[in-house]
């Protein structure tokens, strides 16, 4: 809650394009796969072009709310 108002966006995600991002979408909101990397970060990689669009829709409607 204190990260949100902060504006942080506390969830890693792996794009299709194979970017890494931030977002405060939370991944219970998408199809994801999640993985661990070596340095402990969790990520959730998006499965599909319609779940990442998902993603990038839900995000400008956070951003719209701040």
């Amino acid at each position: 809650m204190i990260s949100a108002l902060l504006g942080v966006k506390p969830y890693c995600y792996m794009l299709l394009e194979g970017q890494k991002a931030s977002f405060g979408v939370h991944p219970d909101a998408l199809i994801t796969e999640k993985y661990s990397l070596e340095d402990g970060t969790a990520v959730h990689v998006i499965v599909g072009e319609e779940e990442q669009d998902k993603l990038f829709a839900l995000q400008k409607i956070l951003d719209e709310e701040d």
